[in-house]
């Protein structure tokens, strides 16, 4: 598998590939809220019968339970009262485990983390933790590597069993770098997208456009290349469109038959249609082809779209055997799912039931809001497209709304003037053109 990472000034976008196959996406914001981003935020009430504290930055409220407190850490195995350990009115830096989805807060910890190739470091972690892959002769040996002060955590991984204690503490080093900057900013991110695609799937070689995502894989000892000129990735490029199609509700099959995905707030309803396809004499029998065929393209939406949670489809009506034939498959299919999957099978009134463990907001959930291009969307579409345009012209003038002029447009490699209005580019050319078109606005 090979991992095309495309980063502009705001946006950062990971594609998993196999061949010409895209098998997984993601992309937010650089300075996004997600699982990673750390950031300081007030307690704002205490929850005892919860036993956790509710802390706000000023826009968003976040969940920290009394586990996962500084206090609960020095006192370790002792747990103490939320009352203990949190004050109405303190400052807390704090890192994002859970994303809230659909009105739940981000759930947060005091205990910070840095990813490396070997180590997990936790500047508050106070303990030394192993990979259960590793052995007990290994675990005691690796205890002895390295030296922590009384704050201090690591956990080992797998490959830290097989490197130089020499390896160890350099890497150890870089994180104690990377958690000072971030410590001190008050504000950051654990790895970026590129890192976390690494770090969950079998990657062979990383393409990419940003320096600093090819700094960070390289000491992940994975091959990687960086795209060096005017404009975007061409291998990126092409997957446009594959992307675009996520955002459609219906998906065609092979013959004209189609598949209808519905997310609303509380689950997702999957509808199979037979279409344009020719019903044959036996009506069975081409219904459980259709779906069979549905089957295998449900599944890959729902990995493709990250759609999480309770999941309902509504095959066609086939055969018994052909009923049997899906569960078995769907459950074969459910154990290759990154995420875990529990399969219910079909219900007295026909529908077959499953859910997904959800992770993160959907494609639905990131690209659009209220039945309109979300700012992330809109940021995406833009930005991509500047990366091609100074090839061709020197300065641009982009209509935006105004809340979103302070972005980082001085960023980019050609020059950006902005204007109050719908989202679209309103005019290219020369600086000396551009400058015409807004005086004669």
């Amino acid at each position: 598998m090979k991992l095309i990472y495309e980063r502009t000034p705001s946006v950062e976008r990971a594609m998993l590939v196999d061949g010409e196959r895209l098998l997984e996406v993601e992309e937010r914001f650089v300075d996004q809220l997600s699982v990673g981003t750390i950031v300081e935020a007030a307690i704002e009430r205490i929850h005892p019968s919860l036993g956790a504290a509710f802390l706000t930055d000023g826009e968003t409220t976040f969940f920290l339970p009394i586990a996962e407190t500084l206090r609960a850490l020095a006192s370790y195995p002792e747990v103490p009262a939320i009352g203990q350990a949190a004050i109405v009115g303190e400052k807390r830096l704090v890192q994002v485990t859970k994303e809230g989805i659909n009105g739940k807060h981000h759930k947060v910890t005091e205990n910070i983390r840095f990813g490396g190739r070997y180590l997990v470091y936790f500047p508050f972690g106070r303990r030394k933790l192993f990979s259960r892959k590793l052995d007990l002769v290994t675990q005691d040996r690796l205890s002895k590597v390295l030296e922590l002060s009384e704050e201090e955590g690591v956990l080992f991984r797998t490959e830290a069993g097989q490197v130089a204690p020499d390896a160890l503490q350099e890497e150890l080093n870089l994180l104690r770098e990377r958690s000072t900057v971030v410590i001190d900013q008050r504000y950051g991110q654990d790895e970026l997208l590129c890192e976390h695609f690494v770090r969950r799937h079998v990657v062979e070689s990383v393409l990419l456009n940003d320096k600093e995502g090819q700094t960070r894989i390289e000491r992940l000892d994975v091959p990687v290349k960086r795209h060096i000129g005017k404009g975007r990735m061409p291998e990126a490029k092409r997957l446009d469109g594959a992307i675009e199609k996520l955002e459609s509700r219906v998906v065609w099959l092979d013959g004209g038959a189609f598949v209808l995905i519905e997310q609303v707030e509380t689950m997702t309803v999957i509808d199979v249609n037979s279409g344009k396809n020719v019903a044959v004499k036996d009506k069975g029998r081409a219904a459980d082809t259709i779906n069979e065929a549905a089957l295998y393209t449900i599944m890959e939406q729902l990995r493709l779209r990250n759609i999480g949670g309770m999941i309902s489809i509504d095959f066609l009506r086939g055969s018994k055997e052909g009923q049997t034939r899906l569960l078995k498959k769907m459950k074969e299919l459910g154990a290759r799912d990154p995420r875990r999957v529990e399969v219910y099978g079909f219900t007295r009134m026909g529908l077959f039931e499953l859910s997904r463990e959800r992770t993160g907001r959907s494609i639905q959930d990131r690209m659009s809001y209220a039945g309109k291009p979300s700012k992330l969307a809109i940021f995406s579409q833009f930005e991509r497209a500047l990366l091609d345009l100074n090839d061709q012209y020197e300065a641009v003038v982009l209509s935006l709304p105004k809340k979103w002029h302070d972005a980082s447009w001085h960023e980019c490699d050609i020059e950006v003037h902005l204007v109050e209005g719908n989202p679209e580019f309103a005019f290219y050319g020369t600086s000396a053109e551009c400058q015409n078109f807004l005086s004669r606005r």
